[in-house]
């Protein structure tokens, strides 16, 4: 039976501000298996954690964090009055964090938007606050969306003996990195899981050929982002090995209610309301794949928005993200 991890999404999204250290302490009390978190890269060269590559959603000013230096960045505060004391943590702050909490696993979402040598840097940073390779390849989970950070990795010798997850809305990236983990034909570098989009799991297709591709593998398979308990049911009935969930503790009371060893996958009727969700999202990712990943989706159709740039505020709209 496959093990089932709970990854606290931006460390617990849910209920309090993204990435933060407060965020951070509050999945670590809720038990998570694994903070899931992100990087991005100032001005001068700090890696910060921080989900988008400028400030506004989150923070009180709006700056794009490659273009700001980090002196600047630290000063701002959060946007929620709430939670106004808090701020954007450097890479290193969210590591002292990690050493102080012994059981803490981080996995690294790394966009891809960021010049390449973002995990040299991040490489950097865990030594410099705790010399011990050893350490950090039990606490550190790389998670990269394309397969030339891959190369890089290992052309590197950052990701050596380091579990690497590939991170996508696209079997067919997911692929890639297989295929290229085969190709390498190295223990050292073997790719470790695939992170992919929850609905993605709920085709035929994915059921048929790509579990079975998975598993002849080893790769494991995580989803995201997951909150929904009837998604859980869904997803509790394959061998998915984490869920990426912005409510880790009700991830894990849902999860509880469905023993693998007694739930099968069943698709809802098609004329219920559960049904209609299920297939419009079915539909809607199959869109998807197939759109973002084209060559035409990068074109600007609003002034500087793109195609994919307006299809994922779509998506982030309805909650598909």
């Amino acid at each position: 039976m496959v093990q089932v991890d709970i990854l606290g999404h931006r460390a617990y999204r849910g209920l309090y501000p993204e990435n933060t250290l407060l965020a951070f302490d509050k999945a670590y009390e809720a038990g998570v298996d694994v903070i899931e978190t992100d990087l991005q890269m100032s001005a001068d060269g700090i890696v910060v954690v921080n989900h988008d590559a400028t400030t506004g959603r989150i923070w009180n000013r709006d700056y794009t964090i490659g273009e700001t230096k980090w002196e600047e960045l630290q000063t701002l505060r959060c946007n929620d009055p709430k939670f106004a004391d808090q701020r954007m943590p450097s890479f290193v702050e969210a590591l002292k964090w990690a050493v102080e909490h012994p059981r803490a696993k981080l996995m690294l979402d790394i966009k891809f938007t960021n010049d390449k040598i973002i995990l040299i840097k991040s490489f950097a940073d865990m030594l410099k606050v705790k010399n011990d390779l050893a350490y950090w390849k039990k606490h550190i989970i790389w998670g990269l969306w394309t397969v030339d950070w891959y190369a890089f990795g290992v052309q590197t010798g950052i990701l050596n003996d380091f579990p690497l997850v590939c991170i996508t809305l696209s079997l067919h990236v997911a692929k890639s990195f297989v295929e290229y983990s085969k190709k390498l034909d190295n223990p050292h570098y073997k790719l470790s899981g695939v992170s992919l989009h929850f609905v993605s799991t709920w085709s035929d297709q994915f059921q048929q050929k790509w579990l079975p591709y998975l598993k002849e593998n080893n790769v494991r398979i995580y989803v995201w982002t997951i909150n929904h308990e009837i998604d859980f049911k869904y997803c509790n009935a394959l061998p998915i090995s984490g869920f990426v969930t912005d409510y880790p503790l009700q991830a894990r009371s849902a999860i509880s209610k469905y023993k693998r060893s007694d739930t099968v996958f069943q698709k809802p009727k098609i004329g219920s309301k559960e049904g209609l969700r299920f297939y419009a999202f079915l539909t809607l990712y199959s869109w998807i794949a197939q759109l973002l990943f084209s060559p035409w989706s990068q074109y600007k159709v609003i002034g500087q928005w793109s195609f994919s740039y307006l299809m994922l505020k779509l998506l982030k709209l309805i909650h598909f993200l």
